[in-house]
């Protein structure tokens, strides 16, 4: 039930954006590989996927803000009842420092909320840390369609209070723009 309202509430965040002046430029869907790294290295490597919406530009034309939901699963191959779904809300600023072209490239950073599902079958843990993204890649639009291409790297602080539980990110999303 959490979850749900997680996501029903980053959800009216992302619509709670939307005025007369500003709609989503774009909705899209990422996917990729989660490594963790330092205190978190005891778990396994792990598919992440998740969804994200372009607002568009804010304060400058080469600055956008881009919200996003996503997921990953962290397990440990030690032990089977130490699993833990780790859900994120993230709002990211992309800064297009080469211009918008047909190829973009960016930097970024970006506030998230990590909520975490531990798969306990003795009880129902829940927890959720504030955290911080930060991030690389590439913006490709592919010519004639409304169809556009992301690759980007992150550095992922799952949590800012503790910042020795961190993973890096390998992501692939697709775009169709409106």
């Amino acid at each position: 039930m959490k979850k749900l309202s997680i996501l029903i509430i980053a959800l009216c965040l992302f619509v709670g954006f939307s005025s007369s002046a500003v709609f989503a430029k774009a909705i899209g869907v990422k996917g990729g590989y989660t490594m963790p790294k330092d205190d978190l290295k005891d778990y396994d490597d792990a598919w992440n996927f998740g969804i994200y919406f372009d607002m568009g530009t804010f304060l400058i034309n080469n600055l956008d803000f881009r919200p996003s939901v996503d997921m990953f699963t962290l397990e440990n191959p030690d032990n089977d009842n130490d699993a833990v779904d780790v859900w994120g809300i993230h709002f990211d600023w992309y800064w297009h420092f080469m211009d918008k072209g047909s190829i973009a490239p960016f930097i970024g950073f970006g506030p998230a909320l990590n909520y975490y599902d531990f798969d306990d079958d003795d009880t129902n843990d829940e927890d959720s840390d504030a955290g911080v993204d930060l991030f690389l890649g590439l913006d490709f639009k592919i010519g004639g369609t409304p169809l556009s291409l992301m690759i980007e790297g992150r550095y992922k602080f799952l949590d800012i209070a503790a910042r020795d539980q961190t993973a890096i990110q390998a992501n692939l999303g697709i775009a169709y723009n409106f």
